[in-house]
C-alpha cells in the first residue's frame, strides 16, 4: 500500500475519496490548495498525489510542475470535471500518471492509484536495475584491473554489456517520449533493432483474447507474415508468453510443436523469444524477437526481459495518452452532434412559430368572415325583395342586379377566407379560367407600380377545368405577387397567358406523369432578377423563401404547388438568374358534356305555416324575417335565444318550424335546439351559420337538425331549404 496525498478545494470530494483509498488500505492525507499540498510533499514521503486542476491559487498542472521539479518519483494524477485536449496534452508531457474526468467513482481511482504505484514500482526496479547494473559495472572494472592478462576478452564482455545498458538507456527514453502507442512502438522497435540487430521483431497488443500487429522491424519482413496479423491468447509462441505472462523461448521453431504461425516457418527462422509486456498485473502485449539461426535466446533473458519492462512503461503512458485523445473526440463530436440538435430544435421552434401565427391569423379571419356574412346577409336580402318589387325593364333593376353580382363577389372572398382559415372546404365546379384571370389582372393593376407593364394573351374559346374559383383566383394571385416582388426595384413586364395544350401518350416533355390528353395552360412569365438551380430546386419547399424576413411566410408555391397536383395537373419552371422566370401551370380541361349546366330559374316556393326566426344580428334577423314574410309565412322572431326558448316553451304547437343562427351569445343554435326538440320531439330546426368549423354536417345530423344553411344566402335557397323541411324532402343536409 501507498503514501497517498489527495488535493482538491472542495472538501466533501477530497473526503470521499480519502475515504476509498483509506478503505483500500492507503495511508492517505488532503491538503485544499497547491500550496499547503507542497508543504505536505516536502515534510513528508509520498508515493501518488491526487490533485484536482482546478484550485485556489496555482492550478494542478503548477503543482504537477513543482512536484516534478522536487521529486520525479512521485507519481501525479490529474482530476478536473472540465476536460480539454490542451490541460490533458500539458498533464501528461509533464509526466502525469494518470488523467480522470469528474464525477470519478470509486473503482476509477482505485484502478488509477494502483496503476501510478505500479509505474513507481517500475522506476524504482529500474533504479534498481540500474544501481545493479552500475555495481556490476564497477565489478567488471576491478577484474579489469585484476586480470589484464584477459583484458581482450573483458573488453568484449564489457562493451556488450555497455551496448546493452545504452540500448536500454535509449530505448527508455525514447519510449517515455513518445505520444501515441504507434510512436512508442516505432521507436521500441527501430532501437531494439539497431541495438541487437535480430532478424525479426514484432510487437502485438492484446485486444480481448486476441493478439493485433501493430509493429514489425524490419518493415520488408511484413510481406511473409501478411496473410495472419491476428494471433490469439494460448496460441502459438506469442500467446503463451500472454496467457501464462512469462518469457517464452524456442531454440527451434522448425521442431517446436507450440509454433503454429506458418508465416514463421515459411520465412525460415529457427529461433525465437517471446517477451510478455505488462501494465501492472496485467498483460497488454508481447514483444517478439526472431534470428533465423539456431540460438538459444534465453541465455539472455535477463536482458531481453529489462528490454520489456522499459518498453512497457512507455506503452502504457502511449496508451493512456490515446484514451485521454480517443475520449476528447469522442467528447468534441458529443458536442457537435449537442450544437447541431440544438440547430435543429431552433429550426423547429421557428416553423412552429410561423405555424402559430398562421393559426392565429386564420381564427382571427373566420371571425371577421362570420360578422361580415350577416352584413352581406343583409345586402343581398333587401336587394332582392327590392328586386322583387322593380320592374325587370328599369334602369333601377340593372343597378339591383349589379349590387347582386357584387354581393355574390364578396361572398366569394368571405369563401376564401374561409377556406383560408380552415373552417370551409372547397367547391369544385366547371369553371373559365379566363374570366379569373381578367379579374386577378384587374386587382392586381391597381397595386401594382406604373414601371411594371402587364400583358395577357388569352385565349377564350379554349376547355373548362374542374376546380375551385376561389383556389384558382389564390394560385395566380401568388405567382403575379411573386413577379411583383422579383420586378420591384427595375420594373419590367407581367406576361400573363391561356392558351389549350393536348397532351399525346407518346410525349416525354414536362411536367412528367401527365396522362394523356386536353389541358388549360395558364403561363406567368415575368422579367425580373431570376433565380439559380439551387434556388429553384427548393422553391417548392413549405417555408422556404428568398424574400427578407417578414415579406413572404415562404408558403405562397408550396400552395400552389399542391393546388395543381390536387386537379392532376402539373407545373414547370423555367429560369435563370438575370433572366426572370416562366411558370406554366397544366389544368386538365373537361368536355362539354362534363361542364354542369346552370339551374332553370324557378319559382320561388311558398307556405302559410308558422315560423319562428331567432338572429342576434338585427339586420339579418329583419331581412330573414322579411323573406319570409315575402313568401307568406307568419313570422315571429327574436334577437335572443333565451326569449326565443321562453316563447316556444310558452307555445310549443304554435310554431311549424324554427329557424335558428349558430353563433348566438348566452345560448348557442345547437343547444337552443336539444332544449327545443327536448320540449317537442318533433319541432324542425333549420341551423344557419357563416362559420363552418363549429357546425359539420354529420354533428346537426346527430343532434336531429333538418338542415344547415350557410351564410349569406338568396331568396331562393331560404325559399327551397324552409319548404322542403316542412314538407318532409329534407333532412341535416348542407344547403
Amino acid at each position: 500500500m501507498g503514501s497517498i496525498l489527495v488535493v482538491d478545494d472542495e472538501r466533501g470530494i477530497s473526503e470521499i475519496v480519502k475515504s476509498f483509498l483509506v478503505a483500500d488500505g492507503h495511508s492517505v492525507q488532503t491538503a485544499p490548495d497547491a500550496e499547503s499540498a507542497m508543504a505536505l510533499t516536502r515534510s513528508m514521503p509520498l508515493d501518488v498525489v491526487l490533485t484536482d486542476i482546478i484550485l485556489p491559487g496555482a492550478s494542478g498542472v503548477d503543482l504537477l510542475r513543482q512536484i516534478r521539479d522536487f521529486s520525479p518519483d512521485i507519481q501525479v494524477i490529474m482530476m478536473t470535471g472540465d476536460p480539454t485536449l490542451g490541460t490533458a496534452s500539458e498533464s501528461l508531457r509533464l509526466g502525469a500518471a494518470d488523467y480522470l474526468q469528474k464525477p470519478v467513482d470509486r473503482h476509477e481511482i482505485l484502478k488509477a492509484v494502483r496503476n501510478a504505484l505500479h509505474v513507481k514500482n517500475l522506476h524504482e526496479e529500474k533504479r534498481r536495475l540500474e544501481e545493479e547494473n552500475k555495481r556490476y559495472t564497477d565489478h567488471l572494472e576491478q577484474l579489469v584491473e585484476m586480470r589484464t592478462r584477459d583484458l581482450a576478452a573483458s573488453e568484449a564482455s564489457l562493451r556488450q554489456r555497455a551496448e546493452e545498458l545504452a540500448l536500454l538507456n535509449r530505448l527508455g527514453r525514447k519510449v517515455n517520449e513518445s505520444i501515441t502507442v504507434d510512436d512508442a512502438v516505432q521507436w521500441g522497435l527501430k532501437e531494439i533493432s539497431h541495438g541487437l540487430a535480430p532478424d525479426l521483431a514484432l510487437i502485438f497488443l492484446r485486444c480481448g483474447d486476441d493478439l493485433v500487429l501493430r509493429g514489425i522491424f524490419p518493415e520488408q519482413a511484413e510481406a511473409p507474415l501478411q496473410p495472419q496479423h491476428l494471433h490469439k491468447v494460448g496460441t502459438c509462441l506469442c500467446g503463451l508468453a500472454v496467457s501464462e505472462d512469462k518469457a517464452v523461448y524456442s531454440s527451434d521453431l522448425q521442431a517446436d510443436p507450440r509454433c503454429t504461425m506458418r508465416e514463421c516457418l515459411i520465412a525460415g527462422f529457427r529461433s525465437f523469444g517471446a517477451l510478455p509486456l505488462r501494465s501492472g498485473s496485467e498483460v497488454i502485449g508481447v514483444l517478439g524477437i526472431a534470428s533465423r539461426e539456431l540460438r538459444d535466446l534465453s541465455e539472455h533473458g535477463s536482458f531481453f526481459e529489462a528490454l520489456a519492462n522499459e518498453l512497457s512503461v512507455g506503452l502504457n503512458k502511449s496508451i493512456l495518452y490515446d484514451q485521454v485523445q480517443r475520449h476528447a473526440m469522442e467528447l468534441k463530436a458529443s458536442l457537435a452532434r449537442v450544437e447541431q440538435a440544438e440547430a435543429e430544435r431552433m429550426e423547429l421552434q421557428q416553423h412552429l412559430q410561423r405555424a402559430q401565427r398562421l393559426e392565429a391569423l386564420g381564427t382571427l379571419a373566420a371571425g371577421i368572415a362570420h360578422d361580415f356574412n350577416n352584413i352581406l346577409g343583409a345586402m343581398i336580402g333587401y336587394t332582392e325583395l327590392t328586386l322583387l318589387h322593380t320592374p325587370p325593364e328599369s334602369r333601377n333593376a340593372g343597378h339591383l342586379k349589379m349590387v347582386l353580382n357584387a354581393g355574390q363577389r364578396a361572398k366569394d372572398l368571405v369563401r376564401q377566407i374561409l377556406v383560408f382559415s380552415r373552417q370551409s372546404e372547397e367547391e369544385c365546379k366547371s369553371v373559365q379560367i379566363v374570366h379569373i384571370v381578367n379579374e386577378v389582372l384587374y386587382f392586381m393593376r391597381a397595386s401594382l407600380p406604373t414601371t411594371i407593364e402587364i400583358r395577357k394573351d388569352l385565349d377564350h374559346d379554349i376547355g373548362m377545368i374542374m376546380a375551385d374559383p376561389v383556389q384558382i383566383h389564390q394560385v395566380l394571385m401568388n405567382l403575379c405577387t411573386n413577379a411583383h416582388h422579383a420586378m420591384s426595384e427595375k420594373g419590367g413586364i407581367l406576361d400573363i397567358r391561356v392558351t389549350s395544350v393536348n397532351r399525346r401518350p407518346d410525349c416525354d416533355a414536362p411536367p412528367p406523369g401527365l396522362k394523356p390528353g386536353p389541358y388549360v395552360r395558364l403561363t406567368v412569365k415575368d422579367t425580373g432578377h431570376g433565380m439559380d438551380e439551387a434556388t429553384m430546386a427548393r422553391i417548392f419547399d413549405p417555408y422556404f423563401t428568398t424574400k427578407e424576413k417578414g415579406v413572404g411566410t415562404g408558403l405562397g408555391l408550396a400552395v400552389v404547388h399542391g393546388i395543381i397536383q390536387k386537379y392532376g395537373g402539373g407545373v414547370t419552371v423555367q429560369s435563370e438568374p438575370g433572366k426572370g422566370a416562366v411558370f406554366d401551370l397544366y389544368f386538365p380541361a373537361i368536355r362539354k358534356e362534363q361542364v354542369l349546366e346552370s339551374p332553370v330559374q324557378e319559382d320561388l316556393p311558398t307556405g302559410h305555416e308558422s315560423i319562428l326566426l331567432v338572429d342576434d344580428d338585427p339586420l339579418h334577423l329583419e331581412v330573414t324575417r322579411k323573406t319570409l314574410e315575402y313568401l307568406g309565412y307568419r313570422v315571429e322572431s327574436r334577437s335572443s335565444s333565451v326569449d326565443a326558448l321562453s316563447l316556444f316553451a310558452s307555445a310549443p304547437r304554435r310554431y311549424d318550424l324554427v329557424v335558428t343562427d349558430a353563433t348566438m351569445p348566452a345560448m348557442t343554435g345547437e343547444r337552443l335546439a336539444m332544449e327545443l326538440m327536448r320540449i317537442r320531439e318533433d319541432v324542425h330546426v333549420v341551423l344557419c351559420t357563416g362559420y363552418g368549423e363549429e357546425v359539420m354536417e354529420e354533428k346537426v345530423k346527430a343532434m336531429g337538425i333538418r338542415a344547415l344553411i350557410m351564410k349569406p344566402f338568396k331568396i331562393a335557397r331560404i325559399a327551397r331549404v324552409v319548404r322542403d323541411v316542412l314538407d318532409g324532402k329534407q333532412h341535416a343536409e348542407t344547403a
